[in-house]
């Protein structure tokens, strides 16, 4: 199952408010995310906006921003 198939099924599950914008990611970003949204929707929770931070980055001067670079 590709990300995008994946992340269908997570919003489908959780709602918008949970939604995850994504940039281009590595394989291995890719491959990262895509364990989070398995294990998300295996636990029936929804990522933590913490987790997220971590994941994406966090730009203290933008709060709702996060963002992720190669």
């Amino acid at each position: 199952m590709d990300l995008h198939e994946l992340l269908g099924i997570y919003m489908d599950k959780f709602g918008e408010e949970h939604g995850i914008d994504t940039a281009t990611l590595s394989e291995d970003g890719e491959e990262t995310l895509k364990n989070m949204v398995k294990r998300a929707i295996s636990n029936n929770e929804p990522i933590t906006k913490k987790e997220l931070k971590e994941f994406f980055g966090y730009d203290p001067d933008q709060p709702n921003l996060i963002y992720w670079f190669n």
